[in-house]
């Protein structure tokens, strides 16, 4: 299956998120952790092996080297998977899973 996404729709949508953070008066989050499992890009989507190798990450490094585009305005791909990693750890700060509730989003 193949799916089209839109990048303008990417960015209405992580505008209302970051959005939903401010209403909720959230200025800062404080992370935790700094390590973290991640399964590398080559294999996060290929079910047939028997057990994915997991690389480790460092929320440290993603976020000196993200906040490096504000100095240099150098960016590459590698940064979106770099602030994906930051996301999933505000979002986990936020509202860890234990206690995320599951929209019912049926008709």
């Amino acid at each position: 299956m193949k799916i089209r996404i839109a990048v303008d729709e990417m960015e209405l949508i992580f505008e209302r998120l970051i959005q939903k953070i401010k209403n909720d008066n959230i200025e800062f989050v404080d992370v935790e952790t700094d390590y973290y499992w991640i399964v590398t890009t080559d294999e996060w989507d290929n079910f047939t092996s028997p057990s994915p190798s997991a690389a480790v990450g460092s929320l440290v490094d993603d976020l000196l080297s993200l906040q490096n585009i504000l100095k240099t305005a150098q960016v590459t791909y590698l940064d979106l998977e770099r602030f994906a990693s930051i996301l999933r750890a505000v979002s986990e700060t936020i509202a860890p899973s234990n206690e995320k509730v599951i929209e019912d989003n049926s008709p």
